[in-house]
């Protein structure tokens, strides 16, 4: 019986489809504005569309699917930037010139009048070339946006917050417990690769909960939602529980190579920020707000509360008490640094 797709999963098949509608597109387009004079443009357009499908369902293949952590070729993401790009453009070089002269073997299957487009050794390059820098431009597409995050790099390219909007937004603020024990018996190489271990499996309870990771600070991971997009199913309750399981599930991994298994506390709260793109030379979406402040004050409370998980009451007020779960009122709650208390609460699974 084969695992259940899993959230990352059905993003990155999501991503796949996305860049095989578009390069049909642009197949579509290409294919007809070199269609030879006297023949048929669909032809064309049809013999566009096909050799745009394979070479990309070839490369966005291996980038979306198999260079990740994980698969066998994950040890290709540990080469230098340089032989990276060297390595990717030998190899996606040699897949489209193996799609444009093998199409052109396939010549006999169309009008004469198409003939000469097909083999022409110039209409060839020129296939290639183009072919080669569309590649190009995916990938400096992915690559930026797995550096910002698709949601952030999606909303800087539409200009969402071009203009500050105020928003009614969760903060999830998730620390890994006894991290700097941790860093001081492991060295700091690795702690470090404990750490992005942790951030790795992580991911994926985030990505099912719908959640956008706003940041990683030192070992502290934020997860954010908008008041709409957290209130299903209480997400960024449910995306806590989620991401220790996760964890847990690998236990035993992280006890054989780090010599031990990774906890984490975490707070929630929810307030309005205002939402922007600041910077110049780097464009970045912050929030800035009390509500972000807050966060961090509780999940420092934890330590003196006694617990793992703790949740505002203006979150809990929208989220509601989901059944499945207890909570302990600790009423009015003194953070330091913060003149005002807060009303909040311990948040555990039931048994």
């Amino acid at each position: 019986m084969s695992a259940p797709i899993t959230a990352l999963q059905r993003e990155r098949i999501k991503l796949f489809l996305r860049v095989l509608a578009v390069s049909a597109v642009i197949g579509a387009v290409y294919g007809r504005l070199q269609s030879p004079e006297g023949s048929s443009p669909h032809i064309g357009v049809m013999v566009g569309i096909a050799s745009a499908l394979l070479v990309a369902g070839c490369i966005s293949g291996i980038e979306i699917f198999l260079l990740r952590e994980g698969t066998p070729m994950k040890r290709l993401l540990r080469l230098p930037f340089i032989a990276m790009v060297t390595l990717k453009s030998l190899v996606y070089g040699g897949i489209v010139a193996a799609i444009v002269t093998g199409a052109a073997q396939l010549h006999v299957l169309f009008p004469k009048s198409y003939h000469s487009a097909l083999v022409d050794r110039r209409e060839q390059l020129v296939t290639i070339g183009f072919s080669l820098a569309t590649t190009v431009i995916f990938i400096v597409i992915l690559q930026a946006a797995s550096l910002v995050g698709r949601r952030t790099f999606r909303d800087l390219v539409l200009g969402r917050y071009r203009q500050p909007r105020a928003e009614r937004r969760f903060f999830l603020f998730v620390d890994v417990v006894g991290s700097t024990a941790i860093a001081e018996r492991l060295g700091p190489l690795e702690a470090h690769r404990f750490l992005a271990a942790v951030f790795s499996i992580t991911a994926e309870p985030v990505a099912a909960c719908r959640g956008e990771i706003y940041q990683y600070v030192g070992d502290e991971i934020v997860v954010t939602w908008t008041e709409d997009e957290g209130r299903p199913e209480a997400r960024p309750l449910r995306c806590y529980f989620e991401m220790k399981a996760a964890l847990a599930a690998r236990a035993a991994e992280f006890r054989a190579r780090y010599g031990a298994e990774p906890e984490l506390r975490a707070a929630l709260h929810l307030g309005e920020v205002i939402a922007g793109e600041v910077g110049e030379q780097r464009r970045a979406i912050v929030f800035h707000g009390d509500v972000m402040n807050t966060a961090s004050r509780l999940e420092q409370a934890t330590r003196d509360l006694g617990v793992r998980f703790i949740a505002s009451a203006d979150a809990l007020q929208v989220l509601g008490p989901p059944s499945d779960m207890e909570f302990k009122d600790f009423g009015a709650v003194t953070l330091r640094g913060r003149q005002l208390p807060i009303r909040a609460s311990g948040v555990a699974l039931r048994n």
